[in-house]
């Protein structure tokens, strides 16, 4: 009966000192959100302005700024007006001159918002496509969890990039093609036949953004080996194990971007990339090159960019299991949607190792 109480009051005691804890988090008025990333060989480009929500919104969504005067002026005094073409998005219809310097300007609720100034960057190049066989090891998991490590094996393709003396800083995109083959059954004629099905399926990047810049404490501003994309020998995890694989198809976009936009990109990276671990970055607020010209202390996120663009394709052929790869550049850009598959008839722009060109 004595331990009966004594395990009675433990319990009790226990059981009493649970408090179920509300941590207080400071309410935050929203924010304005500026995207605004101009191309200069586009004649239409846009400006998205939405309020950012706070940590405890129940609302689903980002609220749409559709009220504001939304111009740039030019170093010569010039001036382009956006009209608005969604909730929220602002559109302009007209080419940027590549010689002028531009600043962005936002009018809304009684605020003046600006941009830095920013140049136009001469159009960008690549020198040199190149792949490596390598394994690559990526960790996975949060803090206090265990870690979840996983090894592939497949090829690295990296680019090398000779000094442009005007234009050292770059952001790419890479969509990946994979092609691959199956048959059907059918009678032709009266006979039994059977015919290709050429499939294919478009993989996107995921994760931080791939950007590049000239190495530090250096005196080259060549830059070498610059990652951009992997290729795992897996191939099937994209693709049925039952069919043929037909090789990848690379397209690659890249963007020239001014040393600010660069410098931006690269603390979003460190944001991007941290998972609670110990040694990650401290999660900081992002500065952009907004600001609010009659109230410096009210906060605006988001960056003003202006880049200029080119495109390459290459065509990468790997078997699996064995170490060759080919990879050769395309020099034709067809239209390839992002997936689909044609019974019978090769796509135009379906690529092969002994594929040859109009002009060849």
């Amino acid at each position: 009966m004595k331990y009966g109480i004594y395990i009675l009051i433990l319990i009790l005691t226990f059981v009493a000192c649970e408090e179920i804890y509300n941590p207080k988090i400071d309410e935050v008025d929203n924010m304005l959100v500026v995207e605004a990333v101009l191309r200069v060989d586009q004649q239409v480009n846009t400006v998205s302005l939405y309020r950012s929500r706070g940590f405890n919104s129940v609302d689903e969504g980002y609220p749409k700024e559709s009220s504001a005067l939304v111009y740039l002026t030019d170093d010569q005094g010039g001036r382009l007006e956006f009209s608005l073409y969604n909730p929220g998005v602002y559109q302009i219809n007209e080419f940027l001159d590549a010689e002028r310097v531009y600043q962005l300007h936002i009018e809304l609720d009684g605020d003046h918002y600006i941009s830095d100034f920013q140049e136009v960057p001469i159009e960008p190049v690549i020198d040199t496509v190149y792949g490596e066989h390598e394994n690559r090891v990526s960790i996975h998991g949060t803090a206090g969890s265990s870690d979840d490590i996983i090894k592939e094996y497949g090829i690295q393709l990296y680019a090398n990039i000779n000094d442009q003396v005007d234009l050292n800083h770059y952001r790419f995109y890479g969509r990946k093609v994979i092609q691959y083959m199956d048959t059907y059954d059918t009678v032709i004629m009266g006979f039994p036949e059977t015919r290709p099905i050429y499939i294919w399926r478009s993989v996107n990047p995921k994760g931080i953004f791939n950007v590049a810049g000239p190495p530090s404490y250096s005196t080259s501003r060549n830059i070498i080996k610059h990652p951009l994309e992997f290729f795992e020998n897996d191939y099937f995890k994209y693709m049925p194990d039952t069919l043929s694989f037909s090789g990848w198809i690379y397209i690659i976009n890249e963007f020239g971007i001014n040393e600010n936009s660069y410098s931006y990109y690269k603390d979003l990276n460190q944001q991007l990339g941290a998972e609670g671990r110990i040694f990650d970055p401290v999660y900081v607020q992002l500065q952009g090159n907004v600001y609010c010209e009659n109230d410096p202390d009210k906060i605006v996120l988001g960056n003003f960019e202006i880049t200029t663009y080119s495109e390459y394709r290459y065509f990468l052929y790997h078997a699996r299991g064995r170490d060759d790869f080919f990879l050769k550049k395309i020099r034709y850009f067809y239209d390839i949607p992002s997936r689909g598959y044609v019974k019978d008839d090769e796509p135009e722009f379906w690529e092969t190792i002994s594929k040859t060109y109009p002009d060849e």
